[in-house]
């Protein structure tokens, strides 16, 4: 059965460092894992990417209303 995780905390707490490193260890047992986006977040243009401060990143989808 699927699952949903809210993660939160202030800034500077790593919370898309663990969102991307939680995904790859998903992917590494074969899991599959979901990252989304708001569409209106057009900080690395129109592509729906997940990026950390620390220079890792993933692929996500744009959710709209």
């Amino acid at each position: 059965m699927a699952k949903i995780y809210f993660r939160y905390g202030a800034m500077n707490s790593s919370k898309t460092a663990n969102a991307l490193m939680v995904a790859y260890n998903y992917q590494e047992r074969g899991q599959k894992a979901l990252l989304v986006k708001p569409d209106i977040d057009t900080r690395e243009g129109e592509l729906p990417v997940i990026k950390s401060r620390i220079g890792i990143s993933m692929p996500a989808v744009f959710l709209r209303d």
